[in-house]
């Protein structure tokens, strides 16, 4: 069966960026399966209610997927996530192990030329610094005995959401050389601040003054709109010589912090 005729699985698909990559990808007749906790109030396809912060909710919803998509599927989106206001458990159990149990489950369903993507973000910019950290936790073997190992550790637990991305990072480059025998791509978006339902929560976990100073800055918050267009793009078979990539998506947020005129401006 060709691309074109098999689904997309994408996760988070019931608000914010989630659900308008399913517009987009809806709009251009791409065949849908959801996943959520919550049900959308709108969505094109087959819906699969599932709580992915536990290892037994990613495998029920590997299974359900796996029975509506007989003959494969073209490509995954990881983009449901939770903000660091939530318990950092949860965090890191969704962000990190999520990602990482999907993936893996769906492999098998993901025919030659398929496309994985995955939503890091732009905080998680020095990912590297870490990467022997996040790859110790992010590639351990049992989940529960990973997340019992940072319990004591204030920087994880103080900060879970960036460390949850600076693994998603980790993860994808892992997953693209995993995957690519199977011709399977994996590629990561990193969006900056964007107004979606938990913006607020970014606010509150990122610093109120530096968030909405970036909105200043750049003129706008970013729009679901303007991340979905890239993961749509990195579905796509145009991008097929993109692999183990992140793009980043924030309105030029980090150049600017990265050129040193942020200090200047002081």
């Amino acid at each position: 069966m060709s691309h074109e005729k098999l689904p997309i699985v994408l996760t988070g698909v019931s608000s914010g960026i989630g659900a308008r990559t399913a517009e987009t990808l809806a709009r251009r007749g791409v065949p849908l399966i959801g996943i959520d906790r919550n049900p959308p109030s709108e969505f094109s396809g087959t819906f699969v209610q599932a709580d992915l912060s536990s290892q037994a909710g990613v495998e029920a919803a590997a299974a359900a997927v796996a029975a509506a998509a007989r003959d494969g599927i073209a490509g995954l989106a990881n983009i449901a996530g939770v903000p660091g206001t939530a318990p950092w458990r949860t965090v890191l159990a969704v962000n990190v192990f999520g990602v990482r149990g999907l993936v893996r489950a769906l492999a098998p369903l993901l025919q030659e030329g398929g496309a994985v993507v995955n939503l890091a973000s732009s905080v998680a910019v020095n990912w590297r610094d870490v990467k022997e950290k996040c790859s110790a936790f992010a590639l351990a073997a049992d989940q529960a005995s990973a997340l019992d190992s940072m319990a004591d550790d204030e920087e994880v637990t103080g900060e879970s959401y960036l460390f949850s991305k600076q693994c998603v990072r980790v993860l994808t480059e892992h997953l693209a050389a995993e995957l690519l025998p199977q011709r399977i791509r994996v590629n990561s978006v990193s969006p900056g601040p964007v107004a979606t339902p938990i913006l607020e929560d970014f606010k509150k976990d990122h610093g109120r003054d530096k968030v909405e100073g970036a909105g200043a800055l750049l003129g706008r918050f970013g729009e679901p709109d303007d991340i979905a267009s890239v993961i749509d793009f990195l579905l796509r078979p145009e991008s097929g010589w993109v692999n183990g990539s992140d793009i980043r998506v924030d309105g030029g947020l980090g150049a600017y912090r990265g050129s040193g005129l942020a200090a200047l401006a002081g």
